[in-house]
């Protein structure tokens, strides 16, 4: 029973280190700038089905199907679930279709007296796909086309229960569809064109209070920047790098010159513009990470990571400049609405002058006046800069902040090689595990030993 409840929360996104999470929101809340949005609280329930439209895409498209009796795994040691047979592995998606239906039908309010089963005929057949002999690949068939229906029936069941549970459930098929490996250039291509990522991004948009904190706003993001170096890449032209993330940027940066770089500063707006454009990534190597990609995407969009637990010191570093230069920004404005403070700047300015030529006495006497005079005008001006820029910065804090852990976690949710990688160790064990898992779920079913 501990088991199935653990497997329960961990289908509804509701697992995790009850310490960890209680320490982050003891933070968050001491700091009063932990989302800035003031969105409503995720809903575990619509990621649960966000996992589960996931689930039931690699179900069906990408996992193997088993076409004889399961092996004996080896006795020498437990199996992980990279080493779990065809069989055991379509069976435990079917076991997180009831678990998260369940839950769905708990929020929703289904009675008791209407069960509704609905991944009874699936299993049917998965069961039949395990006999063996003569018609294995006519049974696999029909157990691919239960999982179809299955598939309407889970889109049909969720949207009636709640319709933004079905626009998870849709958006998490189509992202694992998407970002699913093995892809051609040309499969790709494809997965990426316009209307199909224009889609995911309007999903994202009316999930994005549904959904953890920052995270549908970073995975749109990153969405649309793989969209434009997918394109770039495919059609043969060039990539502009000031839509790109910061840190994509960076590297087209250090690798010219800083006479290069000088040099571009001090050029037209257009000819900067066509400066900014650059080769995108070859697109076998955007094929390849894909995958990876829509693993990192997954993970933030279910709960199982959060976005800020992406973010290193610099990504915070980087988000403060970004929001002083915002409240910079503000003070200009306030100052451009005040043109007669032009003028108080100005007669200080004249007066000093006035000092420093006509009024007799020493130079160390007329200078330290004009100072004063300086300091006491700048004073004033900067007090009534503070009393119309202060109240405006107060309200607008949380959201700027809000705004700007967005974009960082957008820059860190983006892998290579649209984006960088945060931690190379990190990555590298990343990599392993999923190209273990990806094998793992591909690879043909071997034929059982005799003696089992």
């Amino acid at each position: 029973m501990a088991v199935a409840r653990r497997i329960a929360d961990r289908a509804c996104g509701l697992g995790g280190d009850a310490g960890t999470v209680q320490e982050h929101d003891r933070i968050r809340s001491m700091t009063g700038l932990d989302d800035g949005s003031g969105a409503s609280a995720a809903d575990p329930v619509a990621s649960a089905c966000l996992r589960l439209g996931w689930r039931v895409e690699e179900l069906f498209s990408q996992f193997e199907v088993p076409e004889c009796p399961p092996r004996a795994y080896d006795m020498t040691q437990l199996p992980g679930l990279s080493k779990l047979s065809s069989y055991d592995r379509q069976r435990l998606g079917l076991d997180q279709v009831d678990f998260v239906v369940c839950q769905v039908a708990a929020r929703a309010g289904t009675p008791a007296a209407v069960p509704l089963n609905l991944t009874t005929d699936a299993r049917d057949m998965l069961e039949a796909t395990i006999q063996g002999g003569d018609g294995s690949a006519a049974r696999r068939e029909e157990y691919r086309a239960a999982l179809c229906r299955l598939h309407v029936n889970l889109l049909v069941t969720l949207t009636a229960a709640d319709s933004s549970y079905g626009k998870a459930y849709g958006l998490g098929r189509a992202l694992a569809d998407t970002t699913c490996s093995h892809q051609t250039p040309d499969q790709l291509t494809r997965s990426f064109e316009s209307y199909r990522v224009g889609q995911l991004y309007v999903w994202l948009d009316e999930l994005a209070s549904m959904l953890p904190d920052h995270a549908a706003r970073a995975v749109g993001q990153s969405l649309e920047w793989w969209q434009q170096a997918v394109t770039a890449a495919a059609g043969g032209s060039k990539l502009n790098t000031t839509s790109m993330p910061a840190a994509y940027r960076s590297i087209e940066a250090s690798q010219r010159s800083g006479w290069t770089q000088a040099a571009a500063a001090l050029m037209p707006r257009r000819q900067r513009a066509r400066a900014s454009q650059t080769d995108p990534p070859p697109i076998e190597d955007l094929a390849a990470a894909v995958a990876r990609q829509g693993a990192v995407w997954r993970g933030v969009l279910d709960g199982d990571k959060r976005c800020t637990d992406l973010l290193a010191p610099q990504d915070y570093l980087r988000a403060g400049d970004r929001l002083a230069r915002h409240y910079a920004d503000m003070a200009g404005q306030a100052l451009r609405t005040m043109p007669w403070l032009l003028l108080a700047i100005l007669l200080p300015l004249v007066v000093v002058v006035l000092v420093l030529v006509f009024i007799p006495g020493s130079a160390v006497a007329r200078t330290a006046t004009a100072v004063a005079t300086i300091a006491g005008t700048f004073s004033g001006i900067w007090k009534i800069v503070r009393t119309r820029v202060a109240p405006i910065a107060a309200q607008l804090e949380r959201p700027l902040w809000g705004t700007e852990i967005n974009t960082a976690t957008t820059e860190a949710v983006t892998v290579p090689p649209v984006g960088t990688p945060q931690d190379p160790a990190w990555e590298q064990a990343f990599e392993h595990a999923a190209a273990e898992v990806s094998m793992a779920a591909t690879q043909p079913q071997p034929s059982p030993s005799t003696g089992s």
